[in-house]
């Protein structure tokens, strides 16, 4: 080797101790410290992963529904445990989500999805946080990456202002019967108790009581007390009274009852949301979770939202609600059959 050439050597293996620096340890060291410290969510935000959604529309009426696009961006040795995003809290009040899909990979780790939600609040709606599972494959490190912040403008569909309530009368009281009405009703109670003393003390025969056979009781079907149901609604043509609102309430307990009454599940008690989230898998598949929130989303429409649909749409809902009931009755009974050959 050349003198010179050593003497480039030198120079290199200094520049490059120069830059590497006495506190190179000092900086893994504190990036191992940020990893203890910070939450998981924050650290994943941190090492390139993002969580975003994006409504649409971004200004929305009351009861109307907002499309939300969920773009996930992961680390390369990221590895998602679920792909279905699900709220991290309990949902606020007037707010319901119809559907969740499940979210697609596509080039560069971007997992993209929608799901579908309505506000039933005005004012400006915060979207609800939704969290995925992930595990990295290399530490073992797990944790959950939340959505970005994202609000919703909500308007009212009612004009503003406050507008006038019709007059309320006052309760009328009702005369009360006079003394003569009085004194008639009080005679006519002592001679029929004259009466019954007089057949007390009339000698006879003690009678035995006539025994009545019992018949084993018999627990009404649920889906058969659902159908009857149904079809007294489509007797009555509630819509072509105007009772658009009763009937698509009616329709929507008569579906409550019977997940009560055949599945156990406490259905008058939860928003629809809920009730879509807590019924087992069976009555999900195969498209009736999409199924179900429609025909309850419509029912939410015309209770929440003052929606008002056509004699026809209401014939159609009952049609569809009725249909829904028939589906969820034959997946109930593969689901008993499947138990049993278990």
């Amino acid at each position: 080797m050349r003198l010179s050439d050593r003497g480039v050597t030198r120079s290199a293996a200094k520049g490059a101790k120069r830059r590497v620096g006495p506190f190179a340890g000092l900086r893994v060291t504190a990036y191992a410290i940020f990893a203890l410290i910070v939450p998981s969510q924050v650290v994943a935000q941190f090492q390139g992963r993002s969580f975003t959604v994006t409504p649409t529309p971004a200004r929305a009426s009351v009861g109307d529904t907002v499309r939300i696009a969920f773009r996930l961006t992961t680390h390369e040795r990221d590895l998602l445990t679920d792909t279905v995003p699900r709220p991290v809290a309990e949902l606020p009040e007037g707010l319901r989500i119809y559907s969740v899909e499940k979210l697609r990979r596509g080039a560069d780790r971007v997992f993209t999805g929608e799901a579908v939600v309505a506000f039933y609040r005005p004012g400006i709606r915060e979207i609800p946080v939704f969290g995925l599972p992930w595990v990295q494959v290399v530490t073992g490190r797990r944790g959950t990456l939340t959505t970005e912040a994202a609000t919703v403008e909500v308007v009212p569909v009612l004009p503003a202002g406050n507008p006038s309530l019709r007059d309320i009368r006052e309760v009328e009281s009702a005369p009360g019967p006079g003394p003569v009405p009085l004194f008639a009703a009080g005679l006519v109670l002592a001679l029929l108790a004259a009466r019954l003393l007089r057949r007390r003390r009339r000698p006879g025969a003690a009678r035995e009581p006539a025994t009545i056979p019992s018949t084993p009781v018999t627990p009404p079907d649920p889906y058969r007390l659902a159908l009857d149901r149904l079809a007294g609604l489509e007797r009555e043509r509630g819509p072509e009274r105007g009772a658009v609102a009763e009937h698509y309430e009616a329709v929507a307990d008569t579906l409550r009852d019977y997940l009560e009454a055949a599945e156990a599940i406490p259905a008058r008690e939860r928003t629809s949301t809920e009730l879509l989230w807590a019924m087992p898998p069976r009555l999900t598949e195969g498209g009736l979770r999409r199924h179900a929130a429609q025909v309850f989303g419509e029912a939410d429409l015309v209770k929440f939202a003052l929606s008002r649909p056509a004699v026809s749409a209401a014939g159609a809902h009952l049609v569809h609600a009725r249909e829904l009931l028939r589906r969820w009755h034959e997946a109930a009974g593969a689901g008993n059959e499947a138990d049993a050959v278990r």
